[in-house]
């Protein structure tokens, strides 16, 4: 008996080594994020254990997209989920950071209200452009759109800077003509039925096949560590490829954990509609798109070397190539019935208002194929909390 006591005390103790061990084995990083619902595959790579598959534990802060930029440039970060366009003025300024693969495409919209006698971005001349800031993503894609129209940037349109939150607000109030913005608060608002589409940056030409977001990580970790920059740049692309094949779980995840604000229906719209496609190419090509485009918009220097820009910018990792993507798997969680959905959302503690009114849509191969259905159906459910199923009934 003593033996065994013995044996099943040294066995315990053998194990609790080598938990500690496991644990002490995972290397601490800091990634920072804004609440986005385009940083999905951050928040899957942490909730899924893919940082932990590559041997990291990672802690998570949360800021605006200025802090994002300060946490790296100053070492508090390691690493984001990043816009393109918002780092490259940055950069060319003397922001030391570096890109290593391209995430998804498409996150940036222009909407105009649903009666507007607008059509295109070739219309905006003398328009007014309602934006999150100045400098900010949708700013910056609306300017380069306008210029790619031949439309003065500076003389040719008016610019009006309004908190986030206000946006749909001003275009209803009639103080802009048109508003850019980005997911999740352009699903919510397109949500409404009270827009139309003027620009989507995942369908519009020539922006449709353009990476939006990339895997950011700091200049320090680029030059003295870049092991572990390209394994939590794996276990992010390998994340994206989870959400695509998910968007239901995806969005079940980012609301359970509090990763993100807007509803799990929301939420799952959003991971449909983008093109959460990870490249290592499609990356580094588009930050030579939107350079040039930026340039030609006036917002880079016209003496910047855009090439030198590049060169020095996308961060090539040994071992994470496209050959290595493409052979990447991920498993796909067969997707909820609406009553199954709900019932699993409440034992989770997410209520009603953190699924949404319309959670039967969930898991919608693409919620804009519906077109006006999708409306009359959105705008039913709201009301009277009826099923799909009803809805069509009437």
């Amino acid at each position: 008996m003593k033996r065994i006591i013995l044996f099943g005390f040294s066995f315990a103790a053998l194990f609790a080594a080598f938990t500690t061990h496991a644990q002490q084995a995972l290397k601490k990083i800091t990634i920072g994020h804004t609440g986005s619902s385009c940083q999905a595959p951050v928040y899957v790579a942490k909730e899924k254990g893919f940082f932990a598959e590559e041997g990291l534990d990672v802690d998570f802060v949360v800021g605006d997209w200025n802090f994002l930029r300060e946490g790296l440039a100053f070492g508090k970060i390691q690493a984001a989920q990043g816009l393109v366009m918002n780092f490259l003025k940055p950069i060319e300024q003397g922001l030391d950071v570096r890109f290593t693969a391209g995430i998804h495409q498409g996150c940036i919209y222009i909407f105009a209200p649903k009666d507007s006698p607008l059509k295109s971005v070739a219309e905006l001349k003398g328009k007014r452009i309602g934006v999150p800031g100045i400098g900010s993503a949708p700013w910056i894609l609306a300017t380069r759109a306008v210029a790619a129209e031949g439309i003065d940037v500076k003389s040719g349109v008016e610019w009006r800077a309004y908190p986030p939150g206000e946006l749909k607000l001003a275009l209803d109030r009639g103080d802009v003509d048109v508003i850019a913005t980005l997911d999740p608060a352009a699903r919510v608002i397109l949500n409404t039925g009270t827009v139309k589409t003027i620009l989507d940056q995942g369908k519009t030409e020539p922006f449709k096949d353009e990476y939006c977001c990339v895997v950011v990580v700091n200049g320090k970790v680029a030059r003295d560590d870049q092991d572990t920059a390209a394994r939590l740049t794996r276990a992010i692309l390998k994340a994206s490829k989870w959400v695509a094949a998910n968007p239901q779980e995806a969005a079940i995840v980012s609301v359970e954990r509090k990763h993100v604000g807007a509803s799990v229906e929301v939420n799952s719209q959003v991971f449909t509609h983008l093109n959460y496609i990870p490249s290592v190419q499609g990356g580094a090509d588009a930050v030579e798109t939107a350079a040039l485009a930026m340039q030609q918009a006036g917002i880079l220097l016209p003496t910047t070397n855009v090439k030198k820009l590049l060169d020095k910018t996308f961060l090539h990792l040994p071992g994470v190539t496209d050959a290595w993507l493409n052979g990447v798997s991920v498993e796909k969680v067969a997707a909820l019935p609406p009553a199954q959905l709900r019932s699993y959302l409440a034992t989770l503690g997410i209520t009603p208002d953190q699924a949404g009114p319309a959670v039967d849509l969930c898991g919608v191969p693409d919620t804009g194929a519906l077109g006006p259905d999708y409306q009359r159906i959105t705008a039913a459910t709201a009301q009277g909390g009826a099923t799909v199923a009803e809805v069509n009934s009437r």
